[in-house]
């Protein structure tokens, strides 16, 4: 396995929308905020987004523009902090159209490196792995809802497969699946393609970083050539499109249900002040047969339905 894709991955756990230094409401959030601070707190952020965002281009666009309607009175109204997080944080993402470029209060029992955190729910729920069974007609059917950095998912990952691998088809129901780890999404591909098999390269803002390839796990044999179908709603977002538009490109999926989001960065995160933490897109995924990723636009289903009739158009027979 590709020791600087390693790397890379302890330094950024990539797609984390929800972070346990971040997500708990900081008590000061109601404190008052003077229009000095709300002018200095921007620009601390614009700073932070010139010198970090992965396209630099458009982190020149967010910055001129976020800026401007600071000249212009737009944040004028914004008096306390939880305001400032919510109303500046949603002007980012409007002015970048990229929905994991945000604010999050900061705790002040956490200290804040570039390492993106989950909290421990992640020991619950065997890490979002919430069905593994067999349906009629011999069709497995496996349902996780999100991609946890952790070793222990892997784990999890390969017993639920290896259980499903001796069934007729696949149906991997992603319908309520959020972001998470970019290494869980690279190990469960690995489940179903060759080794050493091309999945992405990564991208930083100067230019190309390091490609990730398939590798070996323990895997049943017939995972490899088993039909599989994604379920998709328009909810679905960052590492689950991570892991069906590489899969769908790769030949070895078909994908089923509604559009979806399109968040494709990978995101870090930046102190600004002592309550306030901005989440950075730092890298960008580029699969290698479309030249492109998913963000902005989303993975196309090769059938498009309801997502509530995803699963039943999947078990249909043509």
């Amino acid at each position: 396995m590709n020791t600087k894709y390693n790397f890379f991955n302890r330094v950024l756990s990539v797609f984390c929308l929800v972070m346990c230094l971040f997500s708990d409401a900081n008590a000061s959030l109601d404190e008052a905020i003077s229009a000095q601070q709300r002018v200095e707190t921007i620009h601390l952020l614009s700073n932070q987004i010139e010198q970090g965002y992965v396209l630099p281009k458009v982190a020149n666009q967010i910055v001129l523009a976020l800026l401007e309607l600071e000249v212009q009175g737009h944040f004028s109204h914004i008096t306390t902090r939880a305001q400032f997080i919510d109303e500046v944080g949603q002007q980012l993402r409007i002015l970048s159209k990229d929905g994991h470029l945000g604010l999050v209060p900061m705790r002040p029992d956490k200290v804040v490196t570039h390492i993106l955190q989950e909290s421990d729910e992640k020991r619950v729920n065997n890490f979002a792995f919430e069905q593994a069974k067999v349906l009629s007609g011999n069709v497995g059917y496996l349902k996780f809802n999100k991609f946890h950095p952790d070793e222990r998912a892997k784990q999890v990952a390969t017993h639920a497969l290896n259980f499903l691998s001796h069934t007729s088809e696949l149906i991997i129901d992603l319908r309520e699946c959020t972001g998470g780890s970019m290494e869980l999404v690279a190990h469960l591909i690995s489940h179903f393609v060759k080794d050493n098999t091309h999945l992405w390269d990564i991208y930083q803002r100067d230019g190309f970083s390091y490609r990730v390839d398939s590798y070996s796990v323990a895997a049943e044999n017939n995972l490899k050539v088993i039909p599989v179908t994604i379920l998709t709603s328009s909810k679905v977002i960052s590492a689950a499109e991570f892991f069906t538009y590489t899969l769908k490109h790769l030949g070895r999926a078909r994908v089923i249900g509604e559009q979806t989001e399109g968040l494709a960065h990978a995101t870090g995160v930046r102190k600004i002040n002592d309550w306030l933490v901005l989440r950075l897109p730092m890298l960008r995924p580029i699969n290698p047969k479309t030249g492109s990723n998913w963000e902005q636009v989303g993975v196309t289903p090769d059938i498009v339905v309801p997502k509530e009739q995803a699963l039943a158009r999947a078990l249909a027979k043509e």
